[in-house]
């Protein structure tokens, strides 16, 4: 039987605007096995962000369920949630905004070990601070900087070396290398693998792009409208899809660009 580490079922979220209700997520039913990272895939506003905000719980489904380790999250208040929080993270997009501009990277990454009271030694702490920055390839001097002194590329491994330092089981990265340059994602995505590996970790990779997901991924969703239309293991996506849209996908990606 596959280890499963995070379930939904028929979860569903939609939103009212000026213009009407749009369902942002119908009915999905998905299912994530413990140390594998799987490949979430679509265009803009198909409802990629908005299923991540539910997994992470930072929103309320009008209905369905999301079950981390068999447990319903949304079940979970206080001292359980909180001990949600260390077990999935979360990275965004933009990894500036995601950072306290008046704290020095140190005290970023300090704060989520003081905050689950993880290590009360501060010299333990710095300790574990830097092993993260290392394994991120960051160098030393960093940590006395201010996050408007490091480049776009530093930053974003600043984020992911915060939200790993916990060790946490589950990761959501949500476009979490989109507003990078071609030649830092590569860095990135090498960085991530290579975390995963070491910390056997299990990742949610979103993204609008293919050929990242295809790097990344051992099996693949693709998301539209909502709903996510087909799902395989990526061989098997990348050289037999069988629905329309993601062979519209596959039409617009250069799948050599981030070889295997």
């Amino acid at each position: 039987m596959d280890d499963i580490i995070l379930q939904t079922k028929n979860l569903s979220k939609s939103f009212k605007t000026s213009s009407g209700i749009i369902n942002a997520v119908r009915d999905v039913n998905l299912k994530i096995r413990r140390g594998e990272c799987y490949g979430l895939v679509g265009e803009s506003g198909c409802g990629k962000s908005t299923l991540s905000s539910l997994i992470a719980c930072l929103q309320k489904p009008d209905s369905g369920t999301v079950e981390f380790n068999s447990t319903d999250i949304f079940s979970l208040s206080g001292k359980e949630l909180k001990d949600l929080r260390k077990k999935l993270q979360i990275i965004f997009q933009d990894p500036y905004s995601s950072l306290n501009p008046q704290k020095k990277i140190v005290s970023i990454l300090r704060e989520p070990l003081v905050i689950h009271k993880i290590e009360k030694s501060k010299h333990r702490q710095l300790q574990m601070i830097n092993e993260m920055r290392t394994l991120t390839g960051l160098p030393p001097d960093v940590l006395e900087k201010y996050p408007s002194q490091l480049s776009g590329g530093q930053r974003q491994r600043i984020a992911i070396a915060s939200s790993m330092i916990l060790h946490p089981e589950f990761l959501i990265l949500d476009e979490s290398v989109s507003s990078l340059d071609i030649l830092i994602q590569a860095q990135i995505l090498n960085i991530l693998k290579l975390l995963q590996k070491n910390l056997k970790m299990t990742f949610l990779f979103i993204s609008h792009n293919l050929n990242v997901v295809a790097y990344m991924a051992d099996r693949i969703g693709v998301m539209k409208d909502g709903q996510i239309i087909e799902e395989a293991d990526t061989e098997t996506l990348i050289s037999n899809p069988v629905h329309p849209y993601t062979q519209k996908l596959l039409n617009a990606a250069d799948l050599n660009y981030f070889p295997k």
